[in-house]
Parts: C-alpha cells; sequence; structure tokens
C-alpha cells in the first residue's frame, strides 16, 4: 500500500506537467522532452500544375488548307476564325506536345472536313492519320493525310476546309466566276500601271509577261464579279529568284456605276525594301459568313513561303486580315528585315 503512492502520485505530477504546457519535465532522474508535431506542409495537386501549364487550343472554327498530288492528300491548318480576321495557331511550348492534344481534339482519325472550290462546297476530306511533318519547317503544326471524296465535276488540286460542323453554308450559283479575257489583258494591265506608276516603279518590258495571276470571285455589291491580280517585274510566282523586282498585287471590284473597276486594294511590294514577296491566291470563301468573299494567298519568298489573307472590315474596306511568317530557329536568312507592304486602296479606275 506504501508502494503504490509513489507511482500514482508520479503519474498525476507528469499529468498536471503536460497540462501545464511544460516543454522539459525532470522526474526521478530522467528528462522528458515533449516536441510539438511539426507544421503540415502545404499540399499541391499535381493536376493543377500541369494544366496551369497547358497551352490553350483554339476555341473558334478553324481554316484548313488541302492540297492532292499524286500520292494522295494532306492537309494543314492556316488559322483560327475570329470574326473578321484570322489569328495564327503556333505552339510556345514543346511543338509535340501541342500537336498531340491538337490532333486529339480536331484531327482524329476518320475526322471528315468539309472542302470548298471557287466558293462553292467541293467534297469532304477524311483524315487517316496526322502527325508533325518529318521535315523541320516553321510554324511547326500537324498535317494529316487522307482521302478526298470529290462532287462531281471538280478537278481543283488546291482547297479550303473546315470542320463539318463549322462549314458556313454557301449559296448555289448558276455557274462559277469567270476570269475573262478583258480582266487579264485590258483592265487589268491598265490598273497595275497607274500603281506602279504613281509609286515611281519600274514598268515591264512585256506586259504579257508580266501578268503572274489574275482570278475572278464574285462582288459582294454587284451581280458583276471583281478579280484578284499579281503583277510581277523582275520575278516569278515560287520560292527562289533574289530581292530585285517588285510585285503589284490588288483587288478591283465593279463600280456603282457599272462602267468599270475601281481598285479597292493594293499591295504593292518593293523587294529592296521587303525582300522577295509574290503573293497569289490559293482561294476564296465567305469563311466567316460576312456575305463577301476573304481570299488566302500563298506568298513566295526566296527562301519560304507562307500564308496571307486579305478581306472586308466591318466598314466594308478590304485590308489584309492574316499574316502567318515565321523563319525557322537556325535557319540562313537573307533576307533583310521585310517592312510593311503598301497596302493603299488606290481611287484608281478602268472603265
Amino acid at each position: 500500500m506504501k508502494s503504490a503512492c509513489p507511482r500514482a502520485c508520479a503519474a498525476v505530477g507528469l499529468i498536471v506537467s503536460l497540462v501545464a504546457g511544460c516543454d522539459n519535465v525532470s522526474w526521478g532522474g530522467a528528462d522528458i522532452a515533449v516536441v510539438p508535431p511539426p507544421p503540415k506542409a502545404r499540399t499541391t495537386t499535381p493536376t493543377a500544375t500541369v494544366e496551369a501549364r497547358v497551352e490553350p487550343l483554339p476555341t473558334k472554327p478553324i481554316l484548313y488548307y488541302v492540297a492532292r498530288n499524286r500520292s494522295g492528300a494532306f492537309m494543314t491548318p492556316v488559322g483560327e476564325i475570329q470574326g473578321d480576321t484570322l489569328s495564327p495557331i503556333r505552339a510556345t511550348g514543346d511543338p509535340a506536345t501541342y500537336a498531340g492534344r491538337f490532333i486529339a481534339e480536331f484531327m482524329r482519325e476518320g475526322e471528315e472536313f468539309t472542302l470548298f472550290s471557287g466558293g462553292m462546297r467541293a467534297g469532304t476530306f477524311i483524315v487517316h492519320d496526322a502527325r508533325l511533318p518529318s521535315q523541320p519547317q516553321c510554324p511547326l503544326l500537324p498535317t494529316a493525310t487522307g482521302a478526298l471524296e470529290l462532287s462531281g465535276g471538280v478537278t481543283a488540286t488546291e482547297f479550303l476546309a473546315l470542320a463539318r460542323a463549322d462549314a458556313p453554308a454557301v449559296p448555289r450559283r448558276v455557274s462559277p466566276p469567270e476570269t475573262t479575257g478583258r480582266m487579264r489583258s485590258i483592265v487589268g494591265p491598265i490598273l497595275a500601271e497607274r500603281i506602279m506608276r504613281a509609286r515611281g516603279a519600274e514598268l515591264p518590258a512585256v506586259w504579257p509577261r508580266a501578268v503572274a495571276q489574275v482570278i475572278a470571285f464574285p462582288a459582294a455589291t454587284s451581280a458583276d464579279d471583281a478579280f484578284a491580280a499579281t503583277f510581277l517585274v523582275g520575278d516569278e510566282l515560287g520560292i527562289g529568284g533574289d530581292n530585285d523586282g517588285h510585285a503589284t498585287f490588288f483587288i478591283a471590284a465593279p463600280n456603282t456605276s457599272q462602267t468599270g473597276y475601281d481598285t479597292v486594294y493594293v499591295s504593292f511590294r518593293n523587294y529592296a525594301e521587303t525582300g522577295k514577296s509574290a503573293p497569289r491566291v490559293i482561294d476564296f470563301l465567305d469563311w466567316n459568313r460576312s456575305e463577301g468573299q476573304e481570299l488566302l494567298l500563298q506568298v513566295y519568298g526566296a527562301n519560304d513561303t507562307w500564308f496571307e489573307a486579305v478581306g472586308r472590315n466591318r466598314n466594308d474596306e478590304w485590308r489584309r486580315i492574316f499574316h502567318d511568317r515565321c523563319q525557322e530557329a537556325g535557319r540562313t536568312i537573307i533576307l533583310p528585315p521585310p517592312a510593311p507592304p503598301d497596302t493603299t486602296a488606290d481611287t484608281t479606275r478602268a472603265g
């Protein structure tokens, strides 16, 4: 009975000491240290960290370029349709990761895209496979190979395309736009000469050789067709050449008096200032549902090629709405820094 008290008292003393919040307690020759537990580490969710680094994919309809050759057909994205403009599609991080997500979202096997040629529906492109190109290029975006199902009578080798759900409804026409001899041989050269003279540019020695392209397309405010034209002096329409010469690209629309054409958009590019920059129209389409046509261009430089587009803004003014030129890292570019092209609308007319 006597020995029980010290043990009980010791337990009570220890409990009292602990309750009192003492850090060190001496008892019976032994030191007892009470150490509070370390603070809990702040936990982060790995998934949230990864998601914060993921590049956003396009959320608006995407315009694609499709071409066919003897070995099949391929498709590559051009830009995201943002109202009356196009926005470039670029990976700012790892291109392979971005391409994998892009393919999974937009270019899966079996995905169908509506093709357009000359502003009209031309058929369907069906994806067989999509991946990053094996050859370095810029911008580095996935390319799909697949099969074409074309409407009867379609002979085009280049197309514009949108995902089936995003494809615009286009009105049926009795006949496609016709590029006439008058546009190519009379009105086009007259307007081109006036544009060149107004800028003090060298005139071509032989005008027919300067006509690189003339293509008609439906005018928004007239039953007559408008047309776009490219005239080259000291150059050819393709990659290569040098930085001598100049390119004149313009759009001519029927004037309100129905007596001729007015130039509504002009892009004059003096290669000594801009480097070689020769544009051609790939095709046209009302891809933003503005009740007018937008034109997709391919522009050729001495060492590279890129996409541009022209269209009308909300004030019905023609302007460049897309420019996507980049140069591959490490690639030798002999061009000087490009200067903005002259893109003013002339008041020249041709009857």
